[in-house]
C-alpha cells in the first residue's frame, strides 16, 4: 500500500465525518483517539470514544481535551439504550468471535433512525497478504453485509484501497514463498502513541472510500459499511 496505517485509518474516519454533523457520535474501540478528534473537528455535537486498554486511553484523554474517553469493553458497551445518533467501529468486529452478537450491541445504544459506520477488511483481498495474528473472524463481502440486513436498514456498502486483483494475489503467494525459504521475513509495525491528524481533507485518491462495485478484476482491500437503525417497532 502506498498509503500507511495511520492516514488510511484518518481517511476513514473522514468518510464516517461526512454523517456526524450535530449529532451525538460514539467510537467503539477508539485507540489512541485520532478518529474521535477528527469526527469531532468535522462537525459532531459530542464524540465519546470507547477503550479497554488502557495506555491508549489515557494518550487519548491526554490529547484530545474535546472529546470524552471511557475506559469500555466493546462487547458490553457502557451506555444505554437508544443514547447516540451515530455509532462508528472502524477495524475493531473483525477482532471478536461474534461479530453478530457486537453489532447487536452497537444497535442497542443506537437512537431509532441513528446510523452504524463500520469498517472490516475485505477477506478476499486481505489474505493474501499473510495472517494477522489479532484476527479472529476476517469477512468477505456477503458475510459482512448479512451481519447488518436483518438487523438494520437502509444497508449501503463501500470500499477502500483498491487492488488490482490477480496482481494482488501474485504477490502475495511470492512473498509467501520467500518467507516459506526465509528469505523474507514479514514485520508487524511497532506499536507507537506519537500519531496525529494531519491536514484534515487531504486528497488521497488512492485510498479514497467509495461505494463499492462488484468487479472481478479489482477489489477493494478494505469494507465499509453505513446502515441505519429502523424507526418505531421494525
Amino acid at each position: 500500500m502506498s498509503v500507511n496505517k495511520q492516514l488510511r485509518d484518518q481517511i476513514r474516519y473522514e468518510f464516517a465525518g461526512t454523517f456526524v454533523r450535530d449529532r451525538v457520535v460514539v467510537d467503539v474501540a477508539s485507540g489512541t483517539g485520532m478518529g474521535t478528534h477528527v469526527m469531532r473537528s468535522l462537525g459532531a455535537k459530542a464524540c465519546i470514544g470507547l477503550e479497554r486498554d488502557q495506555p491508549s486511553l489515557r494518550h487519548a484523554a491526554s490529547t484530545y481535551s474535546d472529546c470524552t474517553f471511557v475506559c469500555c469493553d466493546a462487547m458490553r458497551l457502557c451506555l444505554p439504550d437508544e443514547a447516540v445518533d451515530v455509532l462508528v467501529s472502524l477495524e475493531t468486529i473483525e477482532h471478536f468471535a461474534d461479530p453478530a452478537q457486537f453489532v447487536a450491541e452497537c444497535k442497542r445504544v443506537l437512537r431509532p433512525g441513528g446510523l452504524m459506520i463500520c469498517s472490516t477488511p475485505n477477506h478476499t483481498v486481505y489474505r493474501w497478504g499473510g495472517p494477522n495474528p489479532f484476527h479472529v473472524r476476517e469477512m468477505t463481502v456477503n458475510e459482512f453485509l448479512d451481519l447488518f440486513k436483518n438487523l438494520f436498514t437502509d444497508v449501503q456498502l463501500y470500499g477502500q484501497c483498491q487492488v488490482t486483483y490477480p496482481a494482488y494475489v501474485f504477490k502475495g503467494i511470492l512473498l509467501a514463498f520467500l518467507e516459506h525459504l526465509h528469505v523474507l521475513q514479514r514485520r508487524t509495525p511497532a506499536r507507537t502513541f506519537t500519531e496525529a491528524p494531519v491536514e484534515i481533507g487531504s486528497s488521497h485518491p488512492e485510498c479514497e472510500v467509495k461505494p463499492y462495485v462488484a468487479r472481478a478484476l479489482v477489489k477493494p482491500t478494505y469494507l465499509v459499511v453505513v446502515a441505519r437503525k429502523p424507526l418505531g417497532f421494525q
